[in-house]
């Protein structure tokens, strides 16, 4: 839950220290993509927090959606250094990014984790035969 809440404030403060508020204009989608992952994940810890049935299954969808857009991102932030393809700080970018990729797969393995039921015992385990 703490990383939904540290990610999900993080992502759209990042994404707007890079451009700025003035890229919502230029590239729509660019940043509402971040600012929509910064929300699924509050609304993913609040649910956790609140114990509701549907927060863990909402987790799981976050980390899954977060994890994917991070990856396609560091993709392409790696193509962008091999063109030449450069922007200011582009090595702290691609780094920040790959953190980010990195912190939110853990996250998402650790939830799938907590939403795999675990088979109950067969009858008879767990007892010694006599």
């Amino acid at each position: 839950m703490i990383a939904a809440v540290l990610l999900g404030l993080a992502l759209p403060i990042l994404e707007t220290a890079r451009r700025g508020l003035g890229h919502w204009s230029v590239n729509f989608t660019t940043m509402f993509e971040d600012y929509a992952a910064g929300i699924a994940l509050l609304v993913a810890a609040a649910g956790t927090w609140r114990k509701a049935s549907w927060a863990p299954a909402w987790m799981v969808v976050s980390w899954s959606g977060i994890s994917f857009m991070m990856l396609i991102s560091t993709v392409s932030q790696v193509e962008k250094q091999v063109r030449g393809e450069l922007e200011p700080h582009s090595l702290v970018v691609l780094a920040v990014k790959l953190l980010l990729l990195l912190a939110s797969t853990h996250a998402l393995l650790r939830a799938l984790r907590a939403e795999t039921p675990r088979p109950a015992p067969a009858q008879g385990e767990g007892t010694s035969a006599r």
